[in-house]
């Protein structure tokens, strides 16, 4: 005889326990069909990251140095250098040195953009002379631009004459920081492209590194061309 209902006992429902059961798991697997799905349909139609610049990046290995070029001109040292796409755009490339993955230094070069003077006073200047419209040849690194303050001078970031070059001071930086200057001139950079459009370089060079040395910054100095 089958039982009956006992007052105050549980109902047990186990054919509605199994069928809610089962709803649950294939819902389940119908989410994570539909997520694989998903992924699968944006990753062959995602559109590719937009670079900060037009600029195409480029590495060379001859000897020793390395050739570095972009759209506009390349250089040659002997460390890996590689543009920093964050703080890049049309108008400035900023590069920096990397060995073994520590950061040795950075260069920025501006075109055709003059920036403020914040990013333009430097302690000391590469003098450069423009060869052929299209490169630098360069010999030294100046010394700090403080020793052209007269002794009791107060140090204000100020357009000094030094290995006759103009550049802006900045008198109190202990860092080894530069930006290349024309002899006879300043640090607006006049050249050409390949194709004979005219462009103007700002170059600035900061050594990171525990032991600075010129030998970098006047490699780049040499190595300079457009393109």
């Amino acid at each position: 005889m089958k039982r009956g209902y006992v007052y105050r006992r549980p109902v047990k429902r186990s054919h509605y326990s199994n069928f809610r059961r089962q709803m649950f798991i294939s819902f389940l697997f119908l989410a994570a069909f539909a997520a694989v799905g998903y992924f699968i349909y944006t990753g062959l139609h995602r559109q590719p990251t937009k670079p900060a610049t037009s600029t195409v990046e480029n590495t060379q290995i001859t000897g020793s140095k390395q050739t570095f070029f972009n759209d506009y001109f390349q250089f040659q040292d002997t460390d890996k250098w590689v543009i920093k796409k964050d703080e890049t755009n049309a108008s400035k490339i900023t590069y920096v040195k990397f060995r073994k993955n520590q950061q040795l230094a950075e260069m920025i070069v501006y075109m055709n953009q003059v920036p403020a003077v914040l990013n333009l006073a430097v302690p000391r200047v590469v003098p450069v002379k423009i060869v052929n419209n299209n490169s630098l040849d360069a010999n030294s690194v100046s010394d700090p631009c403080v020793k052209t303050y007269a002794k009791g001078e107060l140090h204000k970031v100020k357009e000094v004459t030094i290995s006759n070059t103009t550049m802006l001071c900045d008198p109190d930086s202990p860092q080894y920081y530069m930006i290349f200057g024309e002899v006879n001139g300043d640090y607006r950079l006049n050249l050409r492209l390949s194709d004979g459009k005219p462009v103007q370089f700002i170059i600035t060079y900061k050594d990171t590194g525990l032991n600075p040395l010129p030998d970098a910054p006047l490699n780049i100095a040499n190595s300079f061309k457009t393109r």
